[in-house]
């Protein structure tokens, strides 16, 4: 990633939570930020936290290589429907490959995405996995 300690810092919120536009005039709930509503053009909106939670609708897995992740692969990329009703896209951690089908609860979790270099800034963000029953 090489960002400066400061530029990570102020681009946190993204990386550490999923945050939601919610249109007050029409209901309807938008991945990512928006000033105005994307469904009906309406600017009375505001933004809410999600609870992190969702369903697995579809995924893919990949064994494409790169430089510093070569100890994650083979890395399942799913796009999730979130209790709120929208699409994200994220990575799939904490699941054997035999496990992952449509339909999977899962959870956003803080995990490690790189860092610059051992003993460099660590960068963290949020993956989704399986949601633990009972827990």
């Amino acid at each position: 990633m090489k960002y400066s300690i400061p530029k990570f810092w102020r681009r946190k919120e993204g990386y550490y939570q999923i945050i939601l536009t919610k249109c007050r005039e029409c209901g309807k709930v938008a991945f990512f930020t928006y000033v105005r509503c994307p469904y009906c053009g309406s600017s009375n909106v505001e933004l809410v936290k999600s609870c992190g939670r969702g369903v697995v609708e579809e995924f893919t897995i990949s064994y494409n290589r790169v430089e510093e992740g070569e100890e994650y692969l083979p890395k399942i990329i799913a796009i999730v429907r979130l209790n709120e009703g929208v699409r994200v896209v994220g990575e799939l951690v904490d699941i054997d490959l035999s496990e992952v089908k449509e339909g999977v609860e899962v959870e956003a979790v803080l995990r490690r995405f790189s860092s610059d270099d051992p003993h460099g800034l660590i960068y963290y963000g949020l993956k989704f996995a399986p949601v633990i029953k009972g827990a």
